[in-house]
């Protein structure tokens, strides 16, 4: 009996899948392999995307929320990002008090996050700024309830260093895109700036959260050059974004939205190439999946922002709960405890939601407006 392509190949994906799951790893032409998967073969490599998921991560999930403590007037050009001062967006320039982002971690806390990121835009953070900060970090550590984290942008080994000793425990920088690509999306800094950042950050004994933004143009060969340079460079967390295009960018009405199915295949092809880091899936997650949002996890991904997302409202954490319930999925806190979800004690309306239980919501502090979290991109 002669098998066919389709058969050659789903031998393939079930002989890396193995491989991995034996502890070997992928290389650049097996992670091609994977990418050719189409049909049928998906179903093949979500499956052993999962399974390698149980075996190294685990069947938990973690929640993660974010907020912005400084909103727009960026200097950069980004562009799929409504907050550069380049773009003409919906977003207006606002910063938040330590009060406001200390409920708002609150907020986060009771949603069962495990993680709490500030966001800032610019290129990245000035002494001042650091000033401004340093009580809320300091104070989130005191609580022990959930890791503090920050995205400031580029970061100096003394910036760095100065946000470990006020008790960040995780800095979050994305590369984006690939090195070749990266010209098309930003031309304010460039890709190696991004990698100084990083290497930094670990220099000064950080935790790294690195990842990308897919559905910007770029092909496979970018989507894999992002996944291997973030093994090289030991990315503890790598948030996969899934493009929003916000009318006002460069990008916007310049590329076509993902199909739900190829998002879930990049989710896959990067839980082969990093087994055992934890897959955050983040930015576009309702826009693209819509009704397929729960296989993120049977296509490999560990985790996901719970709340609001870059300049855009993301779903109600009570349907998330819920979502997690019927699937039978358990999540973990800070301090590595697991609980049942609980769609009944979860925030009952997104944040931004117009009727009174949101009202006090200190996620989003505009309401009524787009403008909400921004997904940990380092702007």
């Amino acid at each position: 009996m002669i098998q066919t392509n389709d058969e050659l190949l789903a031998d393939r994906i079930a002989a890396i899948g193995q491989r991995v799951l034996d502890g070997g790893s992928v290389s650049r032409d097996d992670a091609l392999a994977l990418t050719r998967a189409s049909g049928d073969e998906l179903y093949d490599l979500f499956y052993w995307a999962n399974k390698i998921r149980i075996r190294f991560v685990g069947r938990q999930v973690k929640f993660c929320s974010i907020v912005t403590g400084k909103v727009g007037a960026c200097s950069e050009d980004c562009g799929y990002c409504s907050q550069s001062k380049h773009h003409t967006t919906h977003v207006s320039p606002e910063k938040m008090t330590v009060e406001q982002m200390s409920a708002a971690a609150d907020e986060a806390i009771k949603n069962g996050a495990s993680s709490f990121g500030i966001v800032n835009s610019g290129r990245g953070p000035t002494d001042r700024e650091l000033d401004w900060l340093e009580p809320f970090f300091k104070k989130t550590v005191e609580q022990g309830k959930v890791r503090p984290c920050a995205t400031l942008g580029e970061l100096t080994p003394e910036h760095a260093r100065r946000l470990k000793a006020m008790g960040v425990k995780r800095i979050n920088h994305n590369l984006e895109t690939s090195e070749r690509f990266f010209p098309n999306v930003v031309s304010t800094h460039t890709y190696a700036d991004r990698k100084r950042t990083i290497e930094a950050a670990k220099a000064a004994g950080l935790s790294i959260c690195s990842g990308g933004i897919f559905g910007m143009g770029e092909v496979w060969q970018d989507r894999l050059d992002v996944a291997f340079e973030l093994r090289e460079l030991g990315a503890d967390v790598v948030p996969i974004n899934f493009l929003n295009a916000i009318q006002g960018t460069p990008i916007y009405a310049k590329t076509e939205p993902l199909e739900p199915m190829e998002a879930l295949q990049i989710i896959a092809v990067f839980r082969f190439i990093l087994p055992d880091r934890e897959l955050k899936i983040a930015g576009g997650r309702e826009k693209i999946l819509r009704d397929m949002q729960s296989w993120i996890f049977y296509a490999g991904g560990s985790s996901f922002l719970i709340g609001n997302y870059l300049t855009t409202f993301g779903r109600s954490p009570k349907d998330d709960h819920q979502m997690l319930k019927d699937l039978g999925l358990n999540y973990t806190t800070f301090d590595e405890v697991e609980h049942e979800a609980e769609p009944a004690t979860a925030t009952a309306n997104g944040p931004g939601h117009p009727i009174a239980d949101a009202a006090n919501s200190l996620m989003t502090r505009k309401r009524d407006a787009l403008v909400t979290l921004p997904v940990m991109q380092g702007e």
